[in-house]
């Protein structure tokens, strides 16, 4: 399994804007091949991580290129965020509840 981490700061305004592609990109997300799920945070000073979690590879690339996604990033190097980073990670093992 893939882990796609996206650490973010949000920039001041497009308040109403933003959230209405956040709901459209968690909608999409779910229903791409590949798509496990997806674990997000903020906090009061616009700093957030959001990570999601592909079968692989492929449907990690897939994702970053579908062209409803490549806008969303567009508006956000443009608009939504003073800055992010983004990692991309195997995930070598998982556990529930503390138990492997």
């Amino acid at each position: 399994m893939i882990a796609v981490i996206f650490t973010s700061k949000r920039s001041k305004g497009f308040d109403s804007e933003y959230k209405l592609m956040a709901s459209r990109m968690d909608a999409l997300a779910k229903s791409q091949p590949g798509y496990v799920g997806v674990e997000s945070v903020r906090n009061e000073d616009g700093v957030g991580i959001t990570v999601s979690y592909w079968d692989d590879m492929d449907a990690v690339q897939n994702w970053q290129r579908h062209p409803e996604h490549l806008e969303a990033q567009r508006l956000g190097r443009e608009r939504w965020y003073e800055w992010f980073r983004v990692r991309v990670c195997n995930i070598e093992r998982m556990s529930a509840n503390g138990v492997d």
